[in-house]
């Protein structure tokens, strides 16, 4: 899968605070892009569903997730306790990514 382009949302938590960004996968050091490739392609992202929730907590967070390829775009909302284990390195990953580009 030759993924273009992520943008990633996190909402809720504690504090209510909101962290986004939208990643170029070509401007990314080439371990970390074939890294995100590698995990989209184990979890078959264009295959999950739209909407990966269950009950809500307090301090839950909430993510959104949309990878563009050239010819198609597919985005998935999951929280913390519906996110599939496949997942939850992407969402570490790509919550890293966005702390890390707001710092700049």
């Amino acid at each position: 899968m030759q993924v273009e382009r992520i943008k990633f949302e996190r909402t809720g938590g504690f504090a209510g605070m909101r962290i986004a960004t939208d990643v170029k996968l070509d401007d990314l050091p080439d371990e970390q892009a074939s890294s995100i490739r590698g995990l989209l392609d184990d979890m078959d992202f264009a295959e999950l569903p739209e909407q990966l929730l269950g009950e809500s907590g307090p301090d839950q967070f909430t993510y959104t997730i949309t990878v563009e390829t050239q010819k198609w775009e597919h985005t998935v909302v999951t929280d913390d306790s519906s996110a599939p284990e496949k997942m939850q390195e992407l969402l570490q990953l790509l919550n890293r990514l966005a702390r890390t580009r707001r710092a700049q």
